[in-house]
Parts: C-alpha cells; structure tokens; sequence
C-alpha cells in the first residue's frame, strides 16, 4: 500500500511497479530459498540475488522516508552473498561500492534528507564502512572455508590412491591366488570319488568357502569406481556381473530413474549395503536368483536386494551384526533399512530409502 499511496490522499497507478516489485519478491524468494536448500547456485544466480536484494530494501528505505529508516540492516547479508560467492576481490569492492553510492544517494535524496546538524553524514559514513567491514570479514571466513576443503579434497585423493594401490596389490596377489585354489578345488571335485559322500561334502564346501573369499576380494576393487566419481548404478551394475561370475548365481540390476549427483558416502553405503545383501543371498540363502533395484524419485532413493533364498529365521536380528550394520549404514546417511522375508522358500528383500536432498553431492 505504501506504493500506492500519498499523504495528500491522491492515488497514483502505480500497478505496474508493484507487479515488478511482486515478481522481484517472488524471483529473489526462489533464489533464497535454493540457497537454504543447499542446492547448487552458480556465481552469477547469487549475484543476481545479491542485486534483487539491494533493489528490494532501497525500495523499502525510499518509501519508508529515507535515511531515518532502519531497514539499511537488510544491506549487509545482500552484500554478503557476493563475498561468499566470489573470490575476486575486485568484484565485490566494486559491488559494494555501488550498493554504498546507491544508499549515499538515498541517504541525501529520499524523505527529509541528511540533518548535518545532528551529525548524520558521520552516521552514513559508519554504516558504508560498516558495508565494507562485513564483506571483507565474510570473503575472509569463505577463503580460509574454502582452503580447508581444497586441503580436504586433497587428503581424499591421496586416500583413493591409497586405496586403489591396495586394491591393485589385491587383485595382482590374493585375489589371482584365490581363484587358482578354486580351480584347483573344482577340478578335485571331477576327479573325486562320488561315491564318497563326506569327500563330496567336504570339497564342496571347501569351494563354497574359496568363492567366498574370491567374492569379498572383489568388493575393494569394485568399489574403487565409487572414489573415481563413477555413478552407483555402474558401480553395482560391475559388481553384480562379478557376483554372478563367481558365485554362478544369475543377479541382475533393475533401475528406475534417472540417477543423480550423489556424494560419495551415500554412494560407498549403498554399495557396502547392497554387497552384504547380496553376500548373505550367497552365503545363507542358498537363492537361485538375486535382483537389485535402484529407483530414483523425486522424494527418494531406494535399493533393494531381493533374491528367492530359504528365507530368514525369526530371530535372524540376533543371529548376528550384518542386517544391524546395515541398518546402522542407512542411518548414518539419514536413510532407513527394512528386510521383509517370507515363509521358509519365501525369499528375502532388503529395502534401503535415502531422502534424495540428503544424498545430493555436495550437500
């Protein structure tokens, strides 16, 4: 109403200001309110805020009577949106200097004025510098932010590399031997007396044991294209292929979605989360087949891992730590771990829900 409004009771059709103002209001309310969401603003939206900012409380100093009126506070968090999206000291001096020239003028146009009596051109001057204290304490609180997570960044890759020599080391060693005592055991297996029930038994689970290993070796390396930026669905899709070479159980991965930037740990414990499921429908379940789902909603991610095994027993929560340390990995994401299990034969489902906004990289 102040728009539209004059003492002398005359009205101005001012329509067409205030429809600017109401999209100006409407485009720096969604502006904001992706900033509080934490989604990704790129340099320019933020400037773009920044300057919708300064236009939106001069207005409102403009009509509440100039100088007098409090509402320059609303200058510094405006300012500060540059400082923390730019790094060029440049843009934000000039930036702010023409903010400061724009609330100068104001100052000494709108209402009644500056009253050099009452000293108020000293009062300006503070609350310019005041502008200028606040942006370049904020530019320096960003920098040195930003410097702590280039060094973390850092320290991550120096971890992956890490990681990817064990890895390599594994695969070169370990895992090669494996594989070769598996072989060696499946050829005992054709060799071996059939009629001898306990040699029979015995081999084969001796073999059983030898996948195993070879299977949990497969999980480093596999997990490796999580720490190369690969995307979850890859990642598993590879793994799974793995699990069925060596287990000989058919998997398959079914995905619903397209995929999203996920961080890294909500990629690494959907990994963890879908290899001990598909380790238990291994090891326990004694399942013929195994299937995967990845679906990718607006409000949600889910995994599941479903196979067609002998089903869990009744007190399969304190049989053991594995669906509790998955549990625990969904929580630690701020996701959600169910299992369903049917009747003897009924199979197994483990189901994981991740609120998507938690997941989103850089969240």
């Amino acid at each position: 109403m102040l728009l539209v409004y004059r003492p002398d009771n005359e009205t101005y059709p001012y329509a067409l200001l205030a429809g600017l103002l109401i999209v100006f209001v409407g485009f720096n309310a969604g502006l904001h309110g992706a900033i509080l969401l934490r989604k990704t603003i790129t340099w320019r939206w933020m400037f773009a805020a920044s300057a919708i900012d300064a236009l939106l409380i001069s207005s409102v100093i403009v009509v509440g009577g100039g100088f007098q009126h409090f509402f320059f506070v609303a200058y510094y968090p405006a300012l500060a949106l540059i400082a923390v999206a730019s790094t060029s000291i440049a843009v934000w001096v000039i930036w702010t200097t023409l903010v400061a020239i724009l609330y100068a003028l104001i100052s000494v146009y709108a209402g009644e004025g500056l009253d050099l009596s009452m000293r108020d051109e000293k009062t300006l001057f503070a609350r310019i510098l005041a502008m200028y204290i606040v942006v370049i304490t904020v530019n320096l609180i960003s920098r040195i932010e930003r410097m702590r997570r280039r060094a973390a960044v850092r320290s991550e890759r120096i971890l992956f590399e890490e990681r990817m020599d064990v890895s390599r080391t594994i695969h070169d060693t370990t895992a090669q031997s494996a594989y070769m005592v598996s072989l060696g055991i499946e050829t005992a297996l054709d060799l071996a007396d059939k009629s001898n029930e306990r040699l029979m038994s015995t081999l084969g689970a001796t073999l059983a044991l030898a996948k195993s290993a070879m299977w949990e070796l497969r999980r480093p390396l596999n997990m490796g294209g999580i720490f190369e930026g690969k995307m979850i669905s890859d990642v598993l899709g590879t793994h799974i292929r793995t699990f069925t070479a060596i287990t000989s159980v058919p998997a398959k991965l079914q995905q619903s979605g397209e995929e999203p930037p996920l961080d890294v740990e909500t990629r690494s414990v959907l990994f963890l989360i879908a290899h001990n499921a598909l380790t238990n429908a291994f090891r326990h379940a004694e399942a013929s087949n195994v299937t995967v789902g990845l679906e990718f909603s607006r409000g949600r991610i889910q995994l599941s891992v479903a196979d067609d095994g002998k089903g869990l027993p009744e007190d399969f929560e304190e049989g053991g730590h594995g669906i509790s340390n998955m549990r625990l990995d969904a929580e630690r994401i701020g996701g959600s771990l169910s299992v369903e299990s049917g009747e003897a034969g009924g199979g197994t489902s483990v189901i994981c829900h991740v609120p998507r906004q938690r997941a989103i990289k850089g969240d």
